[in-house]
């Protein structure tokens, strides 16, 4: 099984939140689904509090301003780099 992240969306929020940039994961080359970096963060949570931190490779940090192009793209990779790293 493959994991990649080879593309990402910006979005609107819902009911006029503020605007996110969604990543979207690709299993064996298909698309899967659209996630935040909050719902992938929750993710790796989940799977410290199951296996531990020192199981799992470093996940991308957050950051409190909005993120520019190359800084998203940055994210992606890492992002991507992670979800490989994990599986």
């Amino acid at each position: 099984m493959h994991f990649s992240i080879p593309e990402t969306e910006s979005r609107s929020g819902d009911s006029g939140g503020s605007a996110y940039v969604a990543y979207n994961i690709h299993v064996n080359g298909v698309l899967h689904c659209r996630v935040r970096y909050s719902q992938l963060l929750g993710l790796h949570e989940q799977l410290r509090k199951e296996y531990g931190a020192n199981v799992l490779p470093a996940f991308p940090p957050k950051k409190l301003f909005s993120l520019t192009p190359a800084e998203v793209e940055q994210r992606r990779e890492q992002l991507e780099k992670y979800m490989q790293l994990v599986l």
